[in-house]
């Protein structure tokens, strides 16, 4: 556990450096259900599970790599720094918008576009400005909530479809008149058995003294119905895995060939939504990709199968793009007034006072009472992106 942490933490601040320096970062876990994958990009998300990782405010143990990156990202939050997250999952041939209050559904090629940036985007699935740590972890609490899954013999909440969060932080740039817009894409994928070796499970939830739970495998459910549906979901997934698995070997060997350069297309693989959603931008990003495996000797096949495509992904290597954008007319002047109003408080609250105490006294503390509140409007307001500055 203690190398694993430090292994999550090392990941976390390379791409909290990739992020803050306006570049793209594409974060994969890949293998069979129950392997791990949702545990290193989040951590434990069960809403009922007391080690859920958006139950603790402060770094955990169990904490994946997302909830390390956005912990340190907020702590180093300031003036001008704006912060958005999507959260959405493909099933099928559907989009949900997990951050929707009634997790809407479209078809996933329903707005679907490149934004200014050539980075594709979902423009229908909401995008929420999260101001702070504690904020964002209870956005994610509920978005998640909406998460479509279901019990199979692999695992007693497996994630019926992809899931990708994309986290966007815009800061000033070190030119005046400019920012910085990095993104994270955390892509959560749904399990690669085969869709004929899955069955709609029964599990016992056991309770222990120390408050404790786990789920105990007890068969297939007697509704055959309900197999028969996930293994109709499970075939549409093997198949965008399969792409996407294409994907990464033709990548892989136009790198051997010295050919495969940041930003150039690869012909096909844009027929489910994963690869359509997510190619592109790999070619202009720097992708991390973490296969996890189960060690059981049962799974034996399923892990070869796993550390193929390992192997070819392991090849690849790509700068990512930089996204620098000016500031609008209204943030370079709110971010003016912001640093001026600082100043002046700051040299108000340095100056000694004229007297013992009085009514002179009083006038500064409330002046500066007065700025304070004016200085905290304004950095709202910087937070909006200038929109509301008066």
């Amino acid at each position: 556990l203690v190398d694993q942490v430090k292994a999550y933490e090392q990941v976390g601040k390379k791409i909290k450096s990739d992020l803050l320096g306006g570049n793209a970062v594409v974060l994969f876990a890949y293998g069979l259900s129950g392997s791990g994958k949702t545990y290193t990009v989040f951590g434990p998300d069960a809403v009922d599970a007391p080690e859920a990782w958006f139950k603790h405010a402060t770094p955990h143990p169990l904490w994946g790599i997302l909830p390390r990156l956005a912990y340190e990202i907020f702590e180093e939050k300031t003036d001008g720094w704006k912060i958005n997250m999507k959260y959405f999952q493909n099933v099928v041939d559907i989009v949900r918008d997990l951050m929707s209050p009634k997790g809407e559904e479209r078809s996933y090629k329903d707005g679907m576009r490149k934004d200014p940036d050539g980075f594709m985007d979902i423009e229908w699935c909401e995008s929420k400005k999260v101001t702070d740590w504690d904020e964002f972890r209870k956005t994610f609490q509920v978005a998640n909530g909406r998460k479509a899954i279901a019990p199979t013999q692999f695992n007693p909440m497996s994630t019926r479809g992809h899931c990708i969060m994309v986290l966007e932080v815009e800061i000033p740039g070190e030119t005046e008149g400019t920012k910085l817009r990095g993104r994270t894409y955390i892509c959560d994928l749904a399990g690669t058995e085969p869709a004929g070796d899955i069955f709609f499970a029964n599990y016992e939830k056991k309770h222990f003294e120390d408050g404790s739970f786990e789920y105990q495998l007890i068969g297939p459910h007697t509704d055959k119905k309900k197999t028969k549906e996930l293994q109709d979901q499970g075939k549409k997934i093997n198949l965008s895995l399969s792409e996407m698995a294409q994907f990464f070997m033709k990548m892989a060997e136009a790198v051997k060939a010295k050919k495969l350069k940041p930003g150039m297309s690869i012909p096909g693989c844009n027929t489910f939504f994963l690869c359509k959603y997510l190619k592109d931008t790999m070619l202009q990003a720097r992708t991390y990709l973490f296969c996890a495996i189960r060690p059981e000797v049962t799974y034996l096949k399923y892990t070869f199968a796993t550390l193929g495509f390992a192997k070819n992904a392991s090849v690849l290597k790509l700068s990512p793009k930089k996204a620098t954008v000016a500031c609008s007319a209204a943030e370079r002047k709110l971010m003016q007034e912001l640093e001026a109003m600082k100043a002046l408080v700051e040299s108000l609250k340095n100056q000694a006072p004229t007297s013992g105490g009085g009514g002179g006294d009083d006038a500064q503390a409330q002046m500066i009472a007065d700025l304070q509140a004016k200085l905290a409007a304004k950095q709202d307001a910087a937070q909006d992106g200038g929109e509301n500055a008066e």
